[in-house]
């Protein structure tokens, strides 16, 4: 009986590394061999998430949502998408935690998220429309 072939090479073009237990990258290109079982990450990462499971968070968001209800990116590609996730225009951790609450933003549907998440991770910065000026 054939069998689907097991791609044990990282997703990363050019990369002839092994990847990771948990994603499709090896540990230099963001897998989580080396992440999962620190705890110093993990204790970093609780603190960052943190951050959305507060009031001020969570009316913020509704604010945005209500303003932008629509994903911009969605709009951009002339398709009309509602919006569920509420993204930092600029990444508040490579500016500071101040950022956090004080910064544009933009309403996105989870796929245009997880599309501009991974560009950041490249160092590439998109707005997909003009956002919301207070």
């Amino acid at each position: 009986m054939p069998s689907i072939p097991s791609y044990t090479l990282c997703g990363e073009l050019g990369c002839k590394n092994p990847k990771s237990k948990f994603n499709s990258f090896c540990v230099e290109h963001g897998g989580r061999d080396a992440q999962i079982y620190n705890p110093k990450y993990n204790a970093n990462r609780a603190k960052f998430n943190a951050k959305y499971n507060t009031r001020q968070w969570e009316a913020l968001r509704q604010r945005q949502l209500s303003r932008q209800p629509l994903c911009v990116g969605c709009q951009a590609e002339g398709r009309i998408v509602p919006a569920n996730v509420v993204d930092h225009l600029f990444p508040w951790t490579h500016i500071s935690e101040q950022a956090f609450y004080i910064n544009r933003f933009q309403s996105l549907c989870a796929t245009h998220h997880a599309t501009k998440t991974q560009l950041e991770r490249h160092g590439i910065y998109r707005a997909f429309g003009t956002p919301y000026k207070d």
